[in-house]
């Protein structure tokens, strides 16, 4: 049996992809990754570079078909709107393989007014997607809010397989060099508050900036990830202004420093934006790997992050994060046992096996010989 994964993200970065691999490889006899990067480790598997090894999105489709055409798979898995071109060239000419579509993304309904060649590719990607998802074999989701929503969207003949995004951050850190870099952002006198969500006003950076500000030098927030210069001004002058001086902002950092971070602050922030289905029902691998640490959360009412946070007491999902925060700064102990009994229940290492073993289920009952 031949399978193949076509994904078109940097399979050095992105956790779900290199487990997608992962699952692939489990599935197969020969394996076969088709992607513009390459992983550190390409033991026991195939990897074809398109467009050279560079992130080119029309050299990637069609080094994707010529891979198909030239390889031949019995399956082939594709991964994200990216690809949904694959796999209406797949319903098109190669009705006999069988596909597996993953997606970690759920990008329903039209971009904005500007009208750049880059939101017409994603236009293109979200039709073929609705229109051929359906044609897929098997389909997997990021979470079960996702998965309901894509039976009825994409008119599914079934509720699409859940894969959640459980992710540890085993990346090891150097803590000498951490405490010289970050040391001084952690106050023990202060209850500290980590958001890795970067600098961006669609990403609540702001108001969760000015809801910890307010509180006082009591609370100290560190926020990390990426941001634009003039996000960064912006910021900077709003923390100016009200003259907060217990935020502060310390870059894109590495895992593993993120991994030190963790482990010397109390909470950690999960929130996205109420505005897209995307956003509204998003799937944080982050909320996780603080999870892993031993950190309750702080969420926004997004109704994955509520699910976990009422379902199994490891945070406060609120929109009020000033009152959230006092919250679980006075129920910390509580907090943090459930956390502990949370991801003791979870299996981390068989989570793939048992994917695995859910589409092997399925593709027996569609007469595939594994």
């Amino acid at each position: 049996m031949k399978v193949m994964f076509i994904v078109y993200h940097d399979i050095q970065t992105e956790a779900r992809s290199q487990e997608i691999l992962e699952c692939a490889k489990k599935l197969s006899d020969e394996t076969i990754l088709v992607s513009y990067s390459k992983p550190f480790d390409t033991s026991n598997y195939k990897c074809i570079l398109t467009g050279n090894g560079e992130r080119n999105y029309f050299s990637f489709i069609k080094g994707a078909i010529k891979a198909i055409k030239n390889e031949n798979p019995d399956i082939v898995i594709l991964h994200d709107n990216y690809t949904s071109t694959i796999l209406r060239w797949i319903t098109k000419h190669r009705k006999n393989i069988y596909v597996i579509y993953d997606s970690s993304e759920l990008y329903i309904g039209k971009n904005g007014k500007r009208r750049t060649l880059k939101m017409k590719i994603a236009e293109h990607m979200r039709y073929f997607e609705r229109k051929y998802l359906k044609y897929a074999n098997i389909v997997i989701a990021a979470n079960i809010e996702r998965a309901n929503i894509m039976k009825d969207y994409y008119g599914l003949d079934e509720v699409p397989i859940v894969f959640d995004n459980i992710h540890r951050i085993d990346d090891t850190f150097n803590v000498v060099e951490c405490e010289q870099k970050y040391g001084h952002l952690f106050n023990s006198d202060s209850f500290n508050i980590l958001y890795a969500g970067g600098i961006a006003e669609h990403r609540l950076t702001f108001e969760l900036a000015e809801a910890v500000g307010k509180l006082g030098s009591k609370y100290q927030l560190i926020v990390i990830g990426q941001s634009t210069a003039k996000d960064k001004d912006k910021f900077n002058s709003m923390l100016s202004t009200m003259k907060y001086s217990n935020i502060f902002y310390a870059g894109f950092i590495s895992r593993g420093e993120m991994k030190y971070m963790l482990k010397n602050t109390n909470v950690s922030v999960s929130i996205f934006a109420l505005d897209t289905v995307n956003n509204i029902n998003c799937a944080s691998g982050k909320l996780y790997e603080s999870l892993f640490e031993g950190i309750p959360l702080l969420t926004s009412e997004n109704p994955p992050l509520k699910r976990i946070c009422t379902d199994y007491k490891v945070g406060i999902s609120s929109n009020d994060f000033s009152q959230a925060i006092v919250e679980l700064e006075g129920n910390y102990d509580y907090f943090i046992e459930n956390v502990k009994v949370y991801t003791e229940s979870l299996d981390v290492e068989g989570r793939i096996d048992t994917l695995v073993e859910q589409l092997k289920e399925k593709m027996k009952t569609d007469n595939i010989i594994i």
